[in-house]
């Protein structure tokens, strides 16, 4: 739709085919009410360029252009003038497929600093109900490091207004929308230019070309100059990438399509195709945080390939592949995994590598990889082995920062999360190590993540509490601040004894209700649920409190930690208040597409205090931005799926009416089909068997065995 009086697209339907509600609220109208950077200054669809001044001057702002109506599915659209150019539009919708060509003509030699013709700009918000963000896949995407905003990334994640990333003009690109799209399904870019993006804080982003300005940078127009130039979008419904292939019975169809949607856009709108050497990054802020690949990983290893994202792109578990081998190279001849967020600082890389190496390995049986993978893997364990030597079986720092990615406070000493951490990824080098036939790395493995078991329980319990503390600083004093997810990740992770893990269970339920119906009915797990202000990263720099650490969310609800909390809910035999939780944050995701709020979220979901009083910006950011680990909890937990290099081992919770349930997924490289019968009560998951068929019908507790050993190609 256009506006009737200026030159703007107001809004964008693609349903042609019928109740596709494809892009439907891809086009917002309003911005935040105090900006930093000039890109949230446009909104809808439009022509626009940036002066050498650093002025805009957009379409929006000439005098009503004349609209003509050459048919039901085709608008000319002339006097489109503004600044120092003269346009005319040209829209037509043929099916499903958008064409919007723009011609220009420039009245007055004008240095350009960039251009966009035509150009799309959206936005989220948490008052627009719906957030759309996209991200883009292409081979030719300038490789310009990192990608994020410039508060904490690199400076050239910081542009003037947007970022180049096509280096060639012409072809065509892949964006996938969240909001109502299809699950897994694209829209395609075409252009007949230089394809841009950009993006600030993830609340107002541009997807343009420019027939004037390029990689290059800057350009002038000269007087009497006239160029055209044609965007196309068209979606496509055809699943791509990564795909979790789950079908449950009558009743949950619902549910499981809400979950296909959000696994689809974490698992494959995470790839920065636009980053340095193709990463995996955080959806939907894009942070390269090299220990996010245990999650990514995790999650992945659930999914099977679907058609091409496009041609010369990628799928997650290629590019997966592709970090570990990186990664893996680092480690060999630098003893570290690589560039990214805090890799000089955090303590969770090496266990994170290890995490994410086993469960790759899982998927693809490539023992080649596996032999690749295990070289660097040998320089990890080496310096775990290393630090807990020196912190007397666990992990241990001197340091009061920047121990690990998830959490902002300043701590020393023994860390709760990194040692459980590090014990899940002993077992998991152990598992490597077993089917890679290195027995002694294997058995080195085992026994140290024995040790730093029984020292973690031994010094971290607290009887009188019912749970563990969060960490014990250098002076040996304990900290309890029921920082909920690590210890949830080691109840899930089987790592802690069941009836302590009942206790904690019941001290977050307990804490909960004290703090009263907004922290008792919220549909995420908080994190610190005690008041931990003076240990905040904020208070440690500026003596203040400028950003709340209080009985908050600890700088930011990251959702994927309700993984592990409806893992170890299902572990203990709470399989139907674990199904409620799944369900509860696929409810706030059809809403929301769980973009909202704001890093720094009170319990009454308001921004709280910031470094910068009233800032729009940091109150916009979204704050569920993570790997959309939660998708997983599906197979994982509620179906009891855990695939290991024995077999795959099956161990629903689910209630009786989600049956039948049948289940497709990679396994060791080859696709194979668990089809769950009926409703099973709870128990770990048994032992895989040495051999068997594919597929398999999964009776209670049985396991799906392994195919025939031997090397499988990528």
């Amino acid at each position: 739709m256009l506006a009737a009086d200026r030159a703007q697209l107001v809004s964008l339907r693609f349903d042609a085919r019928g109740g596709s509600r494809w892009c439907e609220n891809l086009l917002k109208t309003g911005i935040p009410r105090s900006v930093r950077h000039p890109l949230a200054l446009p909104w809808g669809g439009q022509s626009g360029y940036v002066d050498a001044a650093g002025r805009w001057h957009l379409s929006s702002s000439g005098p009503a252009p004349r609209v003509l109506a050459v048919s039901d599915a085709e608008r000319e659209i002339d006097g489109v003038r503004y600044g120092a150019v003269r346009e005319h539009w040209r829209l037509r919708l043929d099916g499903p497929r958008l064409e919007w060509t723009v011609g220009q003509e420039w009245l007055a030699e004008t240095e350009l600093a960039d251009a966009f013709t035509p150009g799309l700009f959206f936005s989220a918000r948490a008052q627009w109900g719906e957030a759309t963000v996209f991200q883009l896949w292409e081979r030719g995407m300038v490789q310009d490091a990192f990608y994020g905003n410039g508060n904490m990334m690199a400076p050239e994640a910081a542009a003037l207004n947007s970022r180049a990333t096509r280096e060639a003009q012409g072809g065509w690109s892949i964006a996938k929308l969240y909001s109502h799209a299809y699950p897994n399904g694209d829209l395609r870019v075409t252009v007949s230019h230089h394809l841009k993006k950009g993006e600030v804080l993830n609340y107002a982003s541009l997807l343009a070309q420019s027939p004037w300005c390029d990689a290059a940078g800057k350009r002038t127009a000269r007087e009497g100059e006239t160029t055209g130039a044609t965007l196309v979008l068209e979606p496509l419904a055809a699943e791509t990438g990564a795909a979790l292939a789950i079908a449950l019975g009558e009743g949950w169809e619902r549910d499981n399509a809400l979950n296909r949607r959000f696994f689809d856009t974490h698992a494959n709108c995470g790839i920065m195709a636009d980053t340095h050497e193709w990463r995996l990054g955080n959806e939907p802020s894009g942070y390269v945080a090299l220990m996010c690949r245990y999650m990514h990983a995790e999650m992945l290893r659930f999914g099977i390939r679907r058609e091409p994202l496009g041609q010369h792109c990628r799928d997650p578990h290629e590019v997966l592949i592709d970090e570990l081998g990186r990664m893996a190279g680092n480690l060999v001849s630098q003893g570290t995994l690589g560039k990214g967020f805090q890799s000089a600082t955090s303590l969770d890389f090496f266990p994170s590598y290890l995490l994410a190496m086993r469960d790759t390995l899982v998927l693809s049986g490539d023992r080649a990889l596996g032999g690749r993978l295990w070289a660097g893997a040998k320089r990890a364990l080496a310096q775990v082995a290393t630090m807990l030597d020196e912190g007397g079986d666990l992990i241990f720092s001197p340091r009061n920062h920047g121990n690990d990615y998830w959490d902002w406070i300043s701590r020393d000493g023994h860390i709760g999360y990194l040692n459980i951490l590090t014990w899940m990824a002993l077992g998991a080098a152990a598992e490597v190590a077993r089917w890679l036939g290195d027995e002694d790395e294997s058995r080195r493995a085992d026994r140290m993540a024995e040790a730093l078991r029984e020292k973690f329980e031994a010094k971290f319990w607290c009887e009188e509490r019912g749970f563990y503390a969060d960490w014990i600083d250098v002076g040996g004093e304990r900290h309890f601040y029921l920082y909920a997810g690590p210890q949830v990740m080691a109840i899930a992770a089987g790592m802690v004894p069941d009836d302590r893990a009942r206790r904690v269970l019941d001290a977050i339920r307990r804490r909960r209700r004290e703090l009263g119906p907004a922290w008792e009915t919220c549909f995420s797990l908080q994190t610190n649920f005690y008041d931990a202000e003076k240990y905040s990263l904020m208070y440690r720099l500026n003596g203040t409190d400028e950003t709340r650490f209080g009985e908050t969310m600890n700088g930011g609800c990251l959702i994927s930690w309700n993984y592990y909390w409806i893992g170890a809910l299902a572990r203990v035999g709470r399989g139907e208040e674990a199904a409620a939780v799944w369900r509860s944050l696929l409810e706030r995701f059809a809403a929301t597409s769980l973009l909202e709020g704001s890093n720094y979220w009170n319990h009454s979901g308001q921004p709280s205090r910031t470094l910068t009083p009233n800032h729009e910006v940091a109150g916009a950011e979204p704050f569920l931005a993570d790997q959309g680990l939660v998708a997983a909890a599906l197979p994982r937990w509620l179906l009891g799926i855990l695939p290991t290099f024995d077999g795959i081992s099956v161990a629903p919770v689910l209630p009786a009416s989600a049956y039948p349930a049948t289940v497709r997924l990679l396994h060791l490289g080859q696709e194979r089909t668990i089809e769950i019968a009926g409703s099973l009560r709870f128990s770990p998951p048994c032992a895989a068997q040495s051999a068997g068929g594919n597929p398999q019908r999964a009776d209670p507790h049985r396991s799906v065995p392994a195919p025939p050993q031997g090397d499988t190609g990528r």
